[in-house]
């Protein structure tokens, strides 16, 4: 087997290290932002502009939601507001309703509607002991 030896006047380590640079350069270009030497970031006008105005898009966005949830909980609030209202005055009419039916001359009329009798001799028992239930 014959070894072949080919001789460029490139080192291969110093052209494939270029190389890679010089792709990395060309995509960081593209993309709006530029690599330096020592690993820092340089970032261009564009891509800075375009920062800003997504970082506007979005904040807008946000704030209507925020908005437009807000005002949708303002009229739920209201809306359950005017409910307690209606449910106070229909308790109010109940416990008037209430004392109405337990009023003595209620009580009087319906036990003549049902044909009720009146005692009419009432006895009472007298217990002289205390009575313990178990």
């Amino acid at each position: 087997m014959a070894k072949i030896l080919i001789i460029n006047k490139h080192s291969s380590g110093n052209y494939f290290k270029k190389k890679s640079e010089k792709l990395q350069t060309e995509r960081s270009l593209r993309l709006g932002f530029e690599i330096g030497k020592k690993g820092s970031i340089k970032i261009g006008l564009a891509s800075v502009g375009l920062l800003v105005t997504f970082f506007i898009i979005f904040s807008s966005a946000f704030y209507l939601f925020q908005v437009n949830d807000l005002a949708v909980k303002g009229y739920d609030i209201r809306d359950l507001e005017n409910k307690i209202g209606e449910l106070k005055k229909e308790n109010k009419k109940m416990q008037i309703r209430e004392m109405e039916l337990r009023s003595m001359y209620v009580i009087e009329k319906s036990a003549q509607d049902f044909n009720l009798v009146s005692p009419v001799n009432v006895t009472y028992l007298e217990v002289s002991s205390a009575v313990a239930i178990r």
